[in-house]
């Protein structure tokens, strides 16, 4: 494998976990449901349970230190 920026076959590849965002929105939601007694014990376990990750690979540079995904 080559880089496109500089042409050095120095490129390494890596494995990376990535997690999702939430948005504004999201949180404005659940901020809402937490007010509702049954719901917002629902809303509650999914704020704790977390964000979902996956992992994603990427190839990068040793010369120049450009990345990209693969």
């Amino acid at each position: 494998m080559k880089c496109s920026k500089c042409g050095s076959d120095k490129v390494e590849v890596q494995a990376v976990a990535e997690t999702s965002k939430r948005g504004c929105l999201a949180a404005l939601i659940y901020i809402v449901l937490l007010c509702i007694p049954v719901i917002g014990w629902i809303a509650l376990f999914k704020l704790i349970r977390g964000k979902k990750s996956r992992t994603v690979s990427y190839a990068v540079c040793q010369s120049c230190g450009r990345r990209w995904r693969i």
